[in-house]
């Protein structure tokens, strides 16, 4: 499954398997203060890392947190609390890692280091950004037994009061719930609130509030006892060599001013990047300004390394002429085993999206860049490069040296990675869904309450084309347009002309092509909600609960969504996502209708559950 692309700027990673797995901090101001060192010498066996942290007052942290990770890899290298003077101290081995210090009431902090020698942290965190809920604030909520074991977890909304706190009740709580752990909701991931006995981490940079639920009716939440939103980070670093300085700092200038330009474009769901002419223009001109800085640099090795970080900020695939000049100028100017590289995480895939449509000359000389950086000493790195010149050997039908690579993405140097989780998931040869396999027999609750079940089962003889989707899921809400004009024109609908008209679609009475849509939202009311605002999504929809989600990834075998899968009226799989997205979707829908002779097709019509 290949990555989510919107019009110009914009890439949309696919969506995980879980809508509220902790995700990454949204870049904060930082005031930087760091102390450049000279040419560092070379580098020890150990190298170690520590500081200390203070809150955004300079008073001391309640609770705190840090971790050391290789990138890619969940299970970090060592981790723990912070001290109660805020203070921390490890040794690792040299090497490409990213430190992660959270504490509560605070924003985490989230920095790549290559370290080869000792780095110190120290200074005051800041606070996240915390717009006005309105009328209603949603809650992450685990409820757990006296012996700590999880119960459930769930989305509730707290209600505002007249006093302007938020009330939540506690009085339909699960039977044997002892202990309550909630969060609230921000605009990326989530983190404490203002009421606990307790806090634990979550595993990602921030905090659960934990509370006994023993005479407790109700969650009341005052948002003003929680610390001043939006402070930024005053951080110092200390030994961080200067070519990871320039790069640090040149993030921290342009990261922040990309991304509250694209939060400006998003449409009122959160969830659907809608910009207008005049936003492209003023990112454009933004993308131009961060450019002409990398390159103003005043050595060559410090423009490399800021055009690579401007190339993270600045994604240009959807402009061919300037992703061809940047993907050049790649090949020609960056070493494919350098090891700062693995402080960037674009530049395979930027070769990759250029490998589409590149003449034989220029695909032959990524390739080869690519196979290179298959060696790199990151691992994240080495198996993207991977995964690149896996997409292209399977797009041209080279099953020996799709072997080859896969046998590559096996090493015992990439276990616990997930990309190589998500790589295994499209190329194991034994993998559930690939075509010519049967597709898995399914039964799934409808929608909509009281309606019959989604069964595999009722569609035999007939083609579907069936999605596992979220309303959350960033990639799939960009790709309704192409959804809706496919399904109009493969069931020969007159849809009118104009988005609009497709937004409020209606369903085909007898579909050449059935849609089977599977939610894996928190409840049925999100999609009911979607489907009424912004996408009507006429054919035939599933959901399935929180609670039976981590068994429907493991079973059908995939790792993010959108999931798209075509399967004919024998219950074989015809095509999966790769084949089922942008420009590809209509034509291949359009094949599988053709082999299905219409007297096959069954006379009774297909309604909307």
């Amino acid at each position: 499954m290949r990555v989510g692309i919107l019009p110009w700027l914009f890439v949309l990673a696919a969506c995980g398997a879980a809508a509220d797995a902790p995700a990454p901090a949204a870049p904060s101001p930082v005031i930087a203060t760091t102390t450049p060192l000279s040419t560092p010498a070379p580098a020890p066996a150990v190298s170690a890392v520590g500081g200390r942290l203070r809150a955004h007052d300079g008073s001391p942290l309640r609770t705190g947190s840090f971790a050391l990770q290789r990138n890619g890899f969940m299970k970090p290298v060592v981790s723990g609390s912070l001290a109660a003077d805020g203070s921390f101290r490890v040794e690792v081995e040299p090497g490409l890692y990213t430190l992660v210090i959270g504490a509560v009431d605070h924003a985490q902090i989230s920095r790549p280091l290559l370290l080869a020698g000792a780095v110190e942290v120290e200074g005051e965190l800041g606070t996240y950004p915390r717009p006005e809920p309105g009328e209603v604030l949603q809650l992450r909520l685990q409820w757990l037994d006296a012996e700590d074991k999880p119960l459930a977890e769930e989305w509730r909304p707290a209600a505002r009061t007249p006093a302007g706190t938020y009330r939540l009740g506690l009085a339909d709580r699960p039977q044997r719930a002892a202990k309550l752990r909630y969060q609230l909701s921000r605009e990326y991931g989530t983190h404490n609130g203002p009421v606990a006995d307790s806090y634990e981490s979550d595993g990602g940079g921030d905090f659960w509030s934990v509370l006994a639920l023993a005479g407790r009716d109700a969650l009341e939440l005052d948002l003003a006892a929680l610390p001043p939103a939006g402070k930024p980070a005053r951080i110092e670093w200390r030994g961080e060599p200067p070519d990871q300085r320039a790069v640090r700092l040149y993030r921290e200038t342009w990261e922040p001013r990309s991304a509250a330009l694209q939060r400006s474009m998003m449409a009122p769901d959160g969830k659907l990047l809608e910009p207008t002419a005049a936003q492209r223009a003023t990112l454009a001109a933004l993308a131009a300004e961060a450019r002409a800085e990398a390159d103003a640099a005043g050595d060559d090795d410090t423009r490399m390394l800021l055009r690579l970080a401007y190339l993270d900020v600045f994604p240009v695939l959807d402009d061919p002429a300037d992703a061809r000049e940047q993907a050049d100028w790649v090949l020609a100017r960056v070493d494919p085993l350098d090891p700062r590289l693995g402080l960037f995480s674009s530049v395979p895939f930027h070769l990759g999206r250029v490998l589409d449509t590149a003449d034989e000359s220029f695909a032959a000389r990524a390739e080869a860049w690519l196979g290179h950086a298959t060696d790199h000493p990151d691992a994240e790195l080495a198996l993207a490069a991977l995964q690149q010149l896996l997409f292209r050997a399977d797009a041209r039908g080279l099953d020996d040296r799709v072997a080859a690579l896969y046998t590559r993405v096996r090493e015992p140097r990439f276990a616990g990675n997930l990309t190589a989780g998500f790589v295994t998931k499209q190329f194991d040869p034994d993998r559930a869904l690939q075509p010519g396999k049967l597709f898995p027999d399914f039964e799934f609750p409808a929608l909509a309450a009281g309606a019959p079940a989604v069964k595999g089962a009722d569609r035999r003889g007939r083609p579907y084309f069936i999605e596992f989707w979220a309303t959350w899921c960033g990639p799939c809400v960009a790709g309704m347009p192409e959804l809706h004009a496919a399904y109009a024109a493969v069931n020969n609908l007159q849809a009118g002309p104009g988005e609009d008209a497709l937004r409020k679609l209606g369903p085909a009475e007898r579909p050449d092509i059935e849609f089977v849509f599977v939610s894996l939202d928190q409840k049925p009311g999100d999609v009911e909600a979607f489907r009424a605002q912004q996408w009507s999504m006429p054919w035939t929809h599933a959901i399935v609960g929180p609670e039976d989600a981590g068994g429907v990834w493991e079973r059908f075998g995939f790792m993010g969504i959108p999931m798209g899968v075509l399967v004919d009226g024998a219950g074989t799989i015809v095509a999966l996502s790769n084949d089922l997205r942008d420009h590809e979707l209509l034509p291949t829908l359009q094949q599988a209708a053709r082999a299905t002779p219409a007297a096959a097709l069954p006379a009774r019509a297909i309604g909307r559950p």
